[in-house]
C-alpha cells in the first residue's frame, strides 16, 4: 500500500524532470505519429567510420529540423546530465506518455527560439560526432497543461536560456546512434533561468524549478525510488533498464548518478 500523496509528489517531481529534457531534445509530434511499438533493439558493436564532414552536417541538419522514429538507429541512445540512458523503444514512449495536453509547451512559449549554431563535425576522437549550440529565449504567454500540476497560467515571463552543448552520433549508415542535451557551457550569461539548460530552463520560468544537479542525492533517490514502484503508478523512465541498453553503451552510471 502506497501513501497516494507521496506517490503524487514523486510523480511530479519525475515527470518534470523526465519531461523537461526530453521536450527539449526533439519536437514531439513526429514521434509520436511515426514510431511503431513492436521496434526491436538491434545489439550490435563495430567501429565507427568517419562519414564526410559535408555529409554529417547535412545529416544534423535535417535532423534537427525533421527529426523522425526513422532517424534512429535500432541500437540508439539518448543521455542527458540526469536522464538517461534510454534505448530508442523507451525514448519514444516516455515522450509519447508526457506529451500529451491541450496546451502544450510549444503552445505555452509561442514565440520560441531554438538559435541554433555553431554546427561542427571536427571532433578528433569521435570522427561521426556532430557538436552544436542551442541559445533559446521566449516568452511564457500561453496557459501549459503540465501533466500533474494541471494548468500553469501564463505570467509574460522572459525565457532568456544560456548556451547549451548538444551533440548526435551517427552510425555509418546515417542514423543517429547516440544523442545528447542539456549540458550548460555558461551560467553566467544573464540568463531568466538560473542557470539551467534544456527545458528545466522553461520549468523555471514556469515556477516548477528542480534539482537538476548531476550527483543530486534526492534526485538520484527519487529516480530509484521510481524505479522500483509498480507499472500501476504510472511513471514513466527516467532511464532504461541496464539488460535493455544497447551493448556498446559502457558507462554504468544511471539517472543523476555521478
Amino acid at each position: 500500500q502506497y501513501n497516494h500523496t507521496t506517490i503524487n509528489r514523486l510523480h511530479h517531481i519525475v515527470m518534470t524532470m523526465i519531461l523537461a529534457v526530453l521536450m527539449s531534445a526533439l519536437p514531439l509530434a513526429p514521434f509520436v505519429q511515426g514510431f511503431q511499438s513492436n521496434s526491436v533493439i538491434t545489439r550490435r558493436d563495430f567501429q565507427l567510420g568517419a562519414l564526410p564532414k559535408e555529409q554529417l552536417l547535412k545529416l544534423a541538419q535535417d535532423y534537427i529540423a525533421n527529426p523522425t522514429p526513422d532517424s534512429l538507429a535500432e541500437d540508439f541512445v539518448f543521455r542527458g546530465p540526469v536522464i538517461g540512458p534510454l534505448n530508442k523503444i523507451d525514448f519514444v514512449a516516455t515522450l509519447t506518455s508526457v506529451g500529451s495536453g491541450k496546451n502544450s509547451l510549444a503552445s505555452a512559449f509561442p514565440d520560441l527560439q531554438a538559435n541554433v549554431f555553431g554546427l561542427t563535425a571536427d571532433d578528433p576522437v569521435e570522427p561521426n560526432r556532430v557538436w552544436y549550440f542551442t541559445r533559446p529565449n521566449a516568452t511564457f504567454t500561453q496557459p501549459f497543461d503540465h501533466p500533474v500540476v494541471g494548468t500553469i497560467e501564463p505570467t509574460g515571463a522572459a525565457y532568456i536560456a544560456p548556451p547549451e552543448a548538444r551533440s548526435i552520433i551517427f552510425n555509418d549508415d546515417g542514423k543517429v546512434r547516440y544523442q545528447s542535451v542539456g549540458y550548460v557551457s555558461d551560467r553566467f550569461t544573464g540568463d531568466t533561468t538560473g542557470g539551467r539548460g534544456a527545458v528545466f530552463g522553461q520549468y523555471a520560468v514556469m515556477g516548477q524549478e528542480i534539482d537538476a544537479t548531476v550527483g543530486s542525492p534526492i534526485t538520484t533517490l527519487l529516480q530509484k525510488l521510481a524505479d522500483i514502484l509498480p507499472d500501476s503508478v504510472g511513471f514513466p523512465k527516467s532511464y532504461s533498464s541496464k539488460e535493455s541498453v544497447p551493448s556498446w553503451w559502457k558507462d554504468p552510471r544511471m539517472g543523476a548518478e555521478k
